[in-house]
């Protein structure tokens, strides 16, 4: 490995801070969304039954017993509509105000779970250019070789050669892992999004039949 560092020419130091990065992140993504992995449709039907056998303390409990962007999203539906009614707020009213708290909170909760995910993306599209821009200038060097050497001699070549397919093959063996890591945790993103959606509307449903 150290050879190949070594023969990749400086052009690999970028490439090797880009992978301790990638792996830095993903690594934290990855814990990120285990601490947030919980049965998302277990805690909105206990919660819709707690709602809807009026037990609101029952059900704000069970939010703050669990973690994730869902069961914070919501918790800040459960205290608004606990408010509202202490209010004596009208039905529709409360409907309303805490679809639109859980709506205007959702961004905040899930901001946990998406961030650094753009850096994902930077490495994965900056470490082919890095890559190509070392196999740019081991073919510049390959030729200034050639052109001092007055000939085409292999050996004396091969070393700008092989400098120019190294820092390639590591700026793509880098990205590929990116690109996969960047679907992966974005697609986690969606499922998390999709889940906050269903629990507004049961939320709002069982308020709207109590």
């Amino acid at each position: 490995m150290m050879g190949y560092l070594l023969d990749g020419g400086w052009m690999m130091l970028p490439l090797l801070l880009c992978s301790i990065g990638l792996l830095a992140v993903v690594i934290d993504r990855g814990r990120a969304f285990r601490a947030a992995a919980i049965d998302h449709e277990t805690l909105r039907r206990d919660v819709r039954r707690a709602v809807g056998a009026r037990e609101m303390d029952r059900a704000i409990a069970l939010c703050e017993a669990s973690t994730g962007p869902v069961a914070a999203t919501i918790l800040a539906g459960l205290q608004r509509l606990k408010r509202l009614k202490e209010r004596n707020k009208s039905p529709e009213e409360i409907e309303i105000t805490v679809s639109k708290t859980m709506e205007d909170y959702a961004p905040k909760a899930m901001h946990g779970l998406e961030k650094r995910l753009n850096v994902l993306v930077l490495i994965a599209s900056l470490s082919p250019l890095l890559g190509m821009t070392g196999t740019v200038t081991g073919m510049i060097r390959s030729f200034g070789v050639m052109a001092a050497s007055a000939g085409l001699d292999p050996g004396a070549v091969a070393g700008g050669i092989s400098e120019a397919l190294i820092t390639t093959a590591a700026g793509l063996l880098i990205a590929a892992p990116g690109v996969v890591a960047y679907n992966i945790f974005v697609r986690k993103v969606e499922e998390y999004t999709m889940a906050i959606e269903g629990a507004i509307s049961d939320l709002v449903e069982v308020v709207s039949e109590s």
